[in-house]
């Protein structure tokens, strides 16, 4: 092969690699002679390289980059991760990933205000990526790809984009107010991730199969089982406890006649707008909000019907499940049951209760 040039920027030049060769096409494009079929290809595993090459909106753009295969090791009762490089390599076809964008977003174009343009869309995806984080900017504490947060963010930027009357960025400037909704989704989205964030730990706790410490006279009386049938006791054990104290508190909100305006408000915290955003990207879980809603629905029909009031079939559509079982009356829920009642309501089982 022969090279017609090669420049050579070491380390008695500032500044990353990567960057440097964004300046060097940047000013090749300047040249009134450039040839914009030029293909270019970047070489390392630095995932800001995809952003970069997205960013210069070249239409011949590659990556090459070792395999990475990860492992995870166990020493000494801790966990790592061990990253190694291998024999392999991946290349990566941003022309291909352009064409993603095209086929992604192409369908909106007909419910759009504003005219559709791919390349805008691209610098709208490279400004919303920044909330993930990157070599210079750490991520928001509720993003995290791992948890599907590019997902979110793309659904966001789709559902937005209808409404929009002009796109977030333009020539690398920030429009702070096209922004605003976009924000706003991501701090409801927030909420919703750190909720079930504390879900899962709470279920983990509840799933746990080990206990570290069992009390000596709990041993002694039950020193001729295993650890693991041990745990299942005590695990039964607490929740017996806990299914007490919550038949414990219905029978004292019954006594003050205050249980179905307490199941309101446990219905209206679990129901919010955001477990009905996130609802939607679970199966099961739209399936049962589904019937609830429908449930509720039926209700507030005959709450209406009684009251002698006539429901708007257009807003009724729009109408959130929260909005909703805010509406109905408590006279119209059922009694309250144990099993409504979320751990979070009552106390934790001590020690000496078991």
């Amino acid at each position: 092969m022969n090279c017609e040039r090669v420049v050579l920027s070491d380390s008695s030049v500032p500044g990353e690699g990567e960057h440097k060769m964004m300046d060097y096409i940047r000013n090749l494009k300047l040249a009134p002679d450039y040839d914009p079929n030029t293909r270019h290809t970047f070489y390392g595993a630095d995932a800001d390289l995809i952003m970069l090459s997205l960013l210069t909106h070249e239409p011949h753009f590659m990556i090459i980059r070792e395999e990475h295969i990860i492992k995870k090791v166990k020493q000494g009762g801790v966990q790592r991760i061990d990253i190694t490089r291998g024999t392999n390599f991946q290349l990566i076809q941003i022309s291909l990933l352009r064409e993603y964008f095209l086929l992604e977003y192409k369908p909106l174009a007909s419910k759009m205000k504003m005219k559709f343009d791919v390349e805008r869309i691209i610098d709208d995806f490279i400004f919303f990526c920044f909330f993930i984080g990157n070599d210079f900017l750490p991520a928001l504490s509720a993003l995290d790809i791992s948890e599907g947060s590019l997902d979110h963010l793309i659904n966001f930027y789709k559902k937005l984009l209808p409404e929009m009357s002009d796109y977030i960025t333009d020539q690398g400037q920030i429009y702070w107010d096209r922004a605003e909704p976009f924000i706003e989704l991501l701090g409801k989205h927030e909420h919703q991730v750190f909720i079930n964030r504390v879900k899962t730990l709470d279920s983990k706790y509840q799933d746990s199969k080990t206990f570290v410490a069992f009390d000596e006279s709990f041993n002694n009386q039950v020193s001729h089982i295993t650890t693991q049938e041990k745990t299942k006791m005590l695990q039964k054990s607490m929740q017996a406890k806990m299914r007490e104290k919550k038949a414990a508190k219905c029978v004292k909100l019954f006594s003050k006649n205050q249980q179905k305006k307490y199941k309101k408000f446990l219905l209206l915290k679990k129901f919010d707008e955001d477990y009905e955003e996130s609802s939607k990207n679970d199966g099961n879980d739209f399936i049962v909000f589904q019937a609830t809603l429908l449930k509720y629905k039926k209700l507030r029909a005959s709450q209406f019907v009684r009251d002698g009031k006539n429901i708007n079939p257009d807003i009724e559509t729009q109408e959130s499940l929260y909005d909703i079982i805010g509406e109905l009356k408590e006279e119209y829920f059922s009694d309250l049951n144990a099993d409504e009642i979320p751990n979070s309501e009552v106390s934790d089982v001590s020690e000496s209760e078991l």
